[in-house]
């Protein structure tokens, strides 16, 4: 059997236990398509409960980690790209987290003038100017992602934005690092559509396909919107992770 990380710590233990299988597969200890050991053997390597294991392998597949094939056993699946609407998290991490080479092509560093719902979501005064980054995000090399980030260029002030920098380092570290503001927080949308002439070529895809859009506005320690972003993304590439809180009664 695959080495394991060490046993779940003081954490709840289904969360430590599918942490510590999630990050043997992120490793690489249990390969894509491989079945994982037997559920006694993976018992007693863990040190955990029948219950907590099957609860853990349970999150494990609704995350898309493994697949759960009756009669036959649990299986790794070929590796998605889990993005986390928990978290603020750049593309690039989540690639390279999910074990890709991450890339980006069609780079695109322009002004324009805000209109509309981008006006509104960064609170500017129509027409503002702004600057418009729209780039094809690649996971070894297959394009996964088209997104379009917009800032206000009074913000941004004398600072300039690279191709180089942008192929290193986020937007984020760029809003920390260059001009001193830490994003607090960030407010997202999700909805199916399909693919217009336009993504189809930057996706190479058919038209008309199914694709995950994401439109997210970021906002600083004092609460100003300073990002504003529109994210296409292949379903089949990525797997929407979202922690939920309560019920409340």
């Amino acid at each position: 059997m695959a080495a394991l990380p060490l046993k779940p710590d003081h954490r709840t233990l289904t969360d430590a236990t599918a942490d510590a299988l999630r990050e043997a597969i992120v490793q690489k200890r249990f390969l894509a398509g491989s079945q994982l050991p037997p559920e006694m053997e993976l018992i007693e390597t863990l040190g955990v409960s029948r219950a907590t294991l099957r609860e853990a392998l349970r999150a494990l597949e609704e995350q898309g980690f493994i697949i759960r094939k009756r009669g036959l056993g649990t299986y790794v699946r070929e590796q998605s790209i889990v993005k986390d609407l928990s978290l603020n998290f750049g593309i690039t991490e989540m690639i390279a987290q999910a074990g890709y080479q991450p890339g980006l092509r069609d780079l695109a560093i322009r002004t324009d003038h805000a209109t509309g719902a981008v006006a509104a979501a960064l609170m500017l005064d129509d027409g503002a100017e702004t600057l418009r980054i729209e780039r094809v995000r690649t996971a070894n090399n297959r394009p996964v992602v088209w997104s379009m980030d917009i800032l206000s260029s009074a913000l941004i002030g004398g600072q300039s934005i690279t191709e180089a920098y942008l192929e290193q380092k986020s937007l984020y570290a760029f809003l920390e690092e260059r001009l001193q503001i830490r994003v607090a927080r960030g407010v997202a949308q999700l909805f199916p559509t399909s693919a217009n002439t336009e993504l189809s070529a930057k996706l190479g895809i058919p038209k008309g396909s199914s694709l995950m859009r994401l439109t997210q506005t970021d906002f600083d320690t004092s609460d100003k919107p300073v990002l504003h972003s529109i994210e296409y993304h292949l379903p089949d590439a990525f797997v929407f992770l979202v922690n939920r809180k309560g019920p409340r009664w």
